[in-house]
């Protein structure tokens, strides 16, 4: 019987991924003539047993810190014509293609293959890195591992299948999660010098070093291992995908040695040189952007921007070149998903270097259709936008001229047609933009509709309570008093049909304008009740009676409990128990701390009638005063002065707060001192 692929794999006793790692093979032992090879170097019968549900072919295999010695192990006990391998905290997504290879029959055109190894960088798999890796060919006399650590399968003899079959790995989300200390590097370190030393002209022992190095910050020694590998790669004929690995990180190293200007200088020395092919001059313009950026070097950063582009560009339409074209971090995909920061430096840089030529054509290569990619960096082209404020309009104008669906971009578009006086276009397009908002942009369609009287309901049918709360407070509070004072009249009108959205405004307004000056007692104590009944419309549409008359123990929101306690305090002031008011505005203030200023104001008009009350005289002291007040106005009408300053002595403690007795005081005193 023919063998078609032996499946060799390494097993500790990662419980965790082994079982998911197994049950990916399932449909490769299943569709193909193939084994299963388990060099076993853990210590847990529950691995074991585990594995021989799958195989009964495992090698069991004490550890001796040599990665080759242990794929060994497997290698040589297989039978198939080709050869497959696998870790056992890795598991394929799909195997289909494989199966499909080798089925077919395309495997024969083949002497080996690539499949591709996803590692993430969280347990959420939004980070991520894709990168092939060479771990099939056909299996001969002459095939194994070699190195202890970082092990390579070879010979990878051409020509060479690049297969998109990826398998996901966790292990550098695992590592960063738990905040691992790489212990491997202390223990790796020795075991790569010392191949080093057996193998000086090894441009892969250099890469290999340079690593390690790099993983504990040694930089300046990871860029001489580097700079020697690059030297020794561009003596062999054929181009490695190690010599890939060194050109783009020399440059980078350096870059991490703070010395920005070497690394510019050697970036673009690695750029000129005839063997640095596509791939390589893409990862090594992302770079160069970067340096460009903190160098504020911006024409020179547009040229790479460019440079960027034009590869980007090439490998987009020759794929094949693409695939071939990658190593450990390193590979176009990883390049690809630096497109829009980097056409987002250039358009800064193209501020900078006053080249709206650029800019505008910087704006037509952002892919705006794949919006999840271009969403995070809104926030950069508002700003960008606002730094061009001296073309703003040639701006909006290349928006308008873009042919894209994008949600952002129509923004701009009604912006431009509303400074273009095209009132029917623009209103067309914010209709289109209310059913499609990028969420941080309702704040901009509500100033359009405002400005031009667009009506908002299309909007607010689509926004959230929660929403249109959010942004009442940010509009109340990000304002300035006189730009509110206009806004708010004109705001108002469009909500008509949206009484909760009408009064939560009207709420914020009014939060507003009560803390933010003195107001006249009456005008204060009726804007209050106008707060009070407004927040408590809004709290019986969604609590029960009984939670609105004991707010506290139902621990209603700090506004609703809040205006349960000012309403009550306002009736008692109506009533003329003042003193009962009292207790319930300190409680307010403390309930509700946003309104304590309005609370304030009418504390102390509160305590100021309180005061005149404790002065007032009684009712029959008021009387007596009457009539004493007639006969000194007799008095002064005759003009008898002194008998009038002696009644007036008598009057003024039964009348102390009486203005009128005051002026008489003052006409007495006058007139008498002329008489």
């Amino acid at each position: 019987m023919n063998i078609q692929l032996t499946i060799s794999m390494l097993v500790s006793d990662r419980m965790e991924t082994l079982g998911k790692c197994l049950a990916s093979l399932k449909p490769l032992l299943r569709e193909l003539d193939s084994e299963l090879i388990v060099v076993f170097t853990g210590k847990n019968e529950e691995t074991l047993e585990l594995v021989r549900q799958y195989t009964s072919h495992i090698i069991p295999f004490t550890w001796c810190d040599d990665f080759a010695k242990a794929r060994n192990a497997g290698l040589k006990e297989g039978r198939g014509e080709w050869f497959l391998y696998i870790d056992d905290d890795e598991w394929f997504e799909d195997t289909t293609e494989i199966i499909q290879f080798f089925k077919s029959g395309e495997y024969r055109q083949y002497q080996s293959a690539f499949y591709v190894a996803r590692n993430y960088l969280d347990f959420q798999g939004k980070r991520y890195s894709d990168g092939g890796v060479g771990r099939m060919c056909r299996l001969t006399p002459e095939t194994e591992f070699v190195f202890p650590i970082h092990e390579n399968l070879i010979p990878l003899a051409e020509p060479c299948k690049h297969l998109s079959a990826f398998v996901h790995h966790y292990g550098y989300a695992r590592k960063e999660r738990f905040e691992e200390k790489d212990t491997r590097t202390s223990r790796n370190l020795p075991l790569l010098l010392e191949m080093y030393e057996n193998n000086p002209t090894s441009p892969l022992c250099c890469m290999q070093l340079a690593q390690e190095y790099r993983s504990v910050s040694e930089f300046d020694s990871a860029v001489e291992y580097c700079r020697k590998g690059l030297w020794l790669a561009r003596r062999e004929k054929r181009i490695y995908n190690y010599e890939l690995w060194l050109q783009v990180n020399l440059p980078l190293l350096i870059f991490y040695t703070d010395d920005l200007r070497l690394a510019l200088e050697e970036g673009e020395r690695i750029l000129k040189h005839p063997r640095t092919l596509e791939a390589g001059a893409l990862h090594l313009s992302i770079m160069l952007v970067t340096v460009c950026r903190k160098l504020r070097e911006y024409r020179k950063g547009l040229k790479y921007v460019r440079l960027y582009h034009e590869k980007l560009m090439y490998l987009l339409t020759h794929r094949e070149k693409a695939m071939l074209q990658n190593a450990a971090e390193v590979t176009f995909d990883m390049a690809a998903k630096e497109m829009v920061p980097v056409y987002m430096d250039g358009l800064f840089f193209a501020l900078e270097a006053m080249d709206f030529q650029m800019a505008s054509q910087l704006l037509t290569w952002i892919p705006w259709e794949e919006r999840e990619r271009v969403f995070p960096h809104y926030p950069r082209l508002e700003e960008w936008k606002k730094e061009y404020q001296g073309k703003r309009e040639a701006i909006l104008g290349v928006y308008a001229s873009l042919d894209t669906e994008n949600p952002y971009v129509r923004i701009q578009k009604v912006l431009y047609a509303e400074s273009q006086g095209h009132l029917e276009e623009a209103k067309a397009l914010w209709r289109k933009c209310a059913d499609d908002c990028p969420d941080g942009f309702q704040w901009e369609l509500i100033e359009i509709a405002v400005r031009n009287q667009f009506l908002l309901e299309p909007m607010l049918k689509k926004m959230p309570p929660e929403a249109w709360n959010e942004y009442a407070e940010a509009v109340t509070g990000n304002k300035k008093w006189t730009e509110m004072e206009a806004f708010y009249p004109k705001l108002m009108p469009l909500l008509d049909g949206f009484p909760f959205y009408r009064r939560r405004l009207d709420q914020c307004y009014l939060e507003k304008l009560l803390t933010r000056e003195l107001l006249e007692a009456s005008r204060l104590r009726d804007l209050l009740m106008g707060y009070c009944e407004s927040v408590l419309t809004d709290a019986q549409a969604v609590y029960k009676e009984e939670a609105l008359a004991a707010p506290e123990t139902y621990a209603l929101p700090t506004r609703y409990r809040f205006a349960v306690a000012l309403k009550k305090a306002l009736d008692h002031i109506d009533e003329g128990r003042f003193k009962d008011s009292l207790t319930l505005l300190k409680e307010g203030g403390l309930i509700y701390p946003q309104m304590s200023g309005a609370v304030s104001q009418l504390l102390r008009n509160l305590e100021e009638e309180l005061e005149a009350q404790s002065k007032r005289a009684p009712e029959e002291f008021t009387v007596l005063g009457g009539q004493v007040k007639q006969v000194l106005r007799g008095l002064i009408e005759v003009k008898q002065w002194n008998e009038a300053y002696g009644v007036m002595e008598q009057l003024l403690p039964l009348l102390p707060e009486d203005l009128e007795v005051l002026r008489m005081k003052q006409e007495i005193l006058r007139l008498g001192k002329q008489g």
